[in-house]
């Protein structure tokens, strides 16, 4: 009975102390159209259906804003759904090997030019390539489409002895 009633507290505490005023903040953001939280053995993972957005690296820093102002460091997946082509998608398949190799090597001059090649074969120009100390954000535009990819950097600065 005890273990019960403090399984059902925590159940409380978390879907309506944190869970559904993450969902309510996250939907404030701009660009935003729908958020799914889902918790599992493995953590928190939210996902964030994303509209058209001219930015999508600031957005995300907002989102990740939102989420560390209720959870903390607690680690939570983002998920980001956008709303892909047949064209973008094989146009992300194309940019990929440049896209992982300039998140390794750091040559990201190369990586622009490539995929600026690459969006010009496939016969879209509307497309955002940023990049901060942590991720690679791409974006590609074709109409009422779009696609959004979130890259995780390589970080080698732990290499020959750095702190």
């Amino acid at each position: 009975m005890s273990l019960s009633l403090l399984t059902g507290g925590q159940w409380a505490y978390q879907h309506f102390g944190q869970e559904k005023p993450l969902a309510r903040a996250l939907e404030a953001v701009p660009g935003v159209q729908g958020v799914q939280i889902t918790s599992g053995t493995s953590g928190l993972e939210v996902g964030v259906t994303l509209g058209q957005v001219a930015d999508l690296q600031q957005t995300y820093k907002q989102l990740e804003k939102v989420i560390q102002g209720i959870y903390g460091q607690q680690p939570v997946k983002v998920v980001i759904k956008d709303n892909p082509s047949p064209v973008l998608d094989r146009l992300w398949q194309a940019s990929q090997y440049s896209v992982y190799e300039a998140s390794v090597r750091g040559n990201f001059t190369t990586m622009a030019t490539s995929i600026a090649q690459l969006a010009s074969k496939a016969g879209v120009p509307d497309y955002a390539i940023n990049i901060d100390e942590r991720n690679i954000y791409l974006q590609f535009r074709q109409g009422q489409n779009y696609l959004y990819r979130i890259i995780p950097r390589q970080n080698n600065s732990q290499q020959g002895g750095g702190v």
